[in-house]
């Protein structure tokens, strides 16, 4: 390996540059040109190396913005023409914002080397401040900081390099890339504030893929526009998807939708993959905001994979500027249509039986037998390419929908969700007064929950629940009433109907209500159970029960259980009841 020349003279002397309009890009190389494009840039090097652009350009400027669980801050470079990096006058000047978010992966750093790259090459430019007018960039160098601190030669098994680089997890072994709704780590919950406040109207996240193989160097997703509200549904791929695959492919360099393909070969053709909200495109169509992602293949050369997003941070962010009234114009729509709304589709399911059709340049896949486990092993030929049309799979079927209520009464007493809801700019208040509201309450019919933990949880799915109303009593200062009548109404409705996919309770934020507190005695409530089949109504339901249940025919357990849940001691009103209510 060749010696690191990003040393602290090397620093030293471009922190001497002097601030013009411009910069010479020669006295600006990375680490990762510097090293022949065979490693990445350290979290070190690569805060030193914006630190110097910052204090170089007038047009730069960097800030930490919250902590990381690793204890060292998070950091976003902002690119502005104007020489402006208020977040509030930013905010009032009508510009539009790119974010683009590096190392959320950071064994996956190709995008860490090219915002740098193309910062540099955008400040330089003697057309900058015409070109990029209406455009406001803001660069998070390392997402996942505590796993660009971890950094090894080897734990990218499928990938081929750079020489070292980060470890996926975080300093508390998260996926952030699984972490926008629950917003466990640090990162998260500084990302969320971060990102209420700025309110990115396009958005980009850097990857490296695992999968199948193929011939193309980058393939990128797009939120899916079953997820947008209109008009961004329909412009979308009209704006970003067809002009970057169009300008990719001019440049020598063509691009095709996510590969989302494990253990087999694209041959008979893929799914578009399903980003629910705890993917950064998922969240991000929540706050009806356009999300990109890159994928870069892991067996390409990391040099090539560097260029090829590059490439498209560039090709993107022309788009941005070329189209930034009309980004905004379909945003502001969006969110007043949003507003509107009465009925909204939490879940989806994939449809199967009526797929598009995309042009794909692939390996030919054949199977052959494993030297080390004698069992059938795929393989691809990279010298055969074969080009052809095959299925994608790129429309989903509703499968769980929920009206709007007016409001949401979100208990105090449950801060963990208060608290993320805040950090996703939710406006709310405390009800001041005791009083008496007739509510939607849900009882929890039935979910299913994972075996093994994910991401720290147990999480639930499939979760069924019955709406009733009922009349609540609420102390002062006991709830939160949440209008839906606010920018975070799509939000709202997916964090907060226990149904939905990411919704809080189905990430385990609500498991208190799983747990029955009261039980009795046998001995003590048989008597006032006996009394209870005096009434022919109880009799006959719990003969009901019986005919249903025939094993519990001599359960004496389950039949004083059974009529115990319909006596008035039975805690109905916290057991599986659902503690966010609805004002319908």
């Amino acid at each position: 390996m060749k010696a690191r020349l990003f040393s602290a003279l090397a620093l030293l002397i471009l922190l001497q540059v002097a601030c013009s309009d411009s910069i010479d890009p020669s006295k600006f190389t990375t680490p990762f040109e510097q090293s022949d494009s065979l490693e990445t840039t350290t979290y070190a090097e690569g805060i030193a190396w914006w630190r110097a652009l910052e204090e170089a350009s007038p047009y730069v400027c960097m800030r930490e913005f919250g902590k990381t669980d690793a204890g060292l801050p998070l950091h976003v470079v902002i690119v502005n023409a104007a020489r402006n990096f208020s977040k509030t006058q930013i905010g009032e000047s009508g510009k539009t914002v790119l974010l683009i978010n590096n190392a959320i992966h950071p064994g996956e750093p190709d995008g860490v080397d090219a915002s740098m790259i193309y910062v540099r090459d955008l400040v330089a430019s003697t057309d900058f401040k015409k070109t990029y007018q209406d455009v406001v960039f803001l660069i998070i160098p390392f997402y996942n900081v505590g796993g660009a601190l971890n950094r090894n030669c080897c734990s990218r098994a499928n990938q081929n390099g750079p020489l070292s680089y980060g470890f996926r997890g975080n300093a508390r072994n998260l996926d952030l890339n699984r972490d926008f709704t629950k917003a466990d780590s640090k990162n998260a919950q500084s990302f969320l504030a971060f990102y209420n406040q700025w309110n990115p109207d396009v958005y980009l996240e850097t990857h490296v893929s695992n999968g199948a193989d193929y011939p193309y160097t980058l393939t990128y997703l797009l939120s899916h526009p079953k997820k947008l509200t209109p008009p961004l549904d329909d412009a979308i791929e009209s704006l970003f998807s067809k002009p970057l695959e169009t300008l990719m492919e001019a440049q020598g360099d063509p691009i095709i939708p996510y590969v989302n393909v494990f253990g087999t070969s694209p041959d008979s053709g893929y799914q578009r993959f399903y980003d629910s909200p705890r993917y950064s495109t998922g969240f991000t169509a929540l706050h009806h905001a356009i999300g990109l992602l890159t994928e870069t293949h892991m067996l390409k050369p990391f040099k090539q994979r560097v260029a090829s997003t590059l490439r498209f941070m560039q090709n993107l962010g022309t788009l941005v500027a070329q189209n930034s009234q009309t980004i905004q114009s379909l945003r502001s729509q969006a969110i007043e249509n949003s507003r509107n709304q009465d009925d909204y589709v939490l879940d989806w399911q994939v449809d199967e039986s009526n797929p598009s059709k995309l042009m794909f340049r692939g390996y030919r896949a054949y199977t052959d037998t494993s030297e080390v486990t004698q069992q059938p092993q795929l393989y691809y030929d990279r010298n055969d390419v074969w080009e052809a049309e095959i299925d994608y799979f790129d429309k989903l079927i509703p499968t769980v929908r929920a009206k709007a209520p007016s409001y949401y009464l979100v208990p105090r007493a449950w801060p963990e969700v208060v608290d993320r809801l805040k950090w996703n700019g939710v406006e709310m208040k405390l009800i001041d007064r005791d009083t008496t509201l007739d509510c939607g309450v849900y009882s929890i019919e039935d979910m299913e929950t994972s075996e093994t933990p994910y991401e720290g949880h147990y999480n639930h799915h499939h979760t069924r629940a019955s709406k009733e109303l009922r009349t609540v009593k609420i102390r002062k200062d006991e709830y939160y009433l949440i209008s839906l009548d606010q920018h975070s109404k799509r939000f709202l409705l997916e964090v907060l109907e226990p149904e939905g996919p990411d919704s809080y309770f189905n990430w385990n934020f609500f498991d208190e209500i799983l747990q029955q507190k009261e039980w009795f005695s046998s001995y003590v409530f048989e008597p006032e159970a006996a009394a209870m089949l005096d009434d022919p109504e109880e009799k006959a339901a719990l003969d009901a029960f019986i005919a249903t249940n025939p094993s519990y025919q001599d359960n004496a357990f389950a039949k004083l259980y059974f009529l115990y849940r319909r006596s008035d001691h039975y805690e109905r009103d916290r057991y599986m009841t659902y503690p966010v209510f609805r004002i319908e």
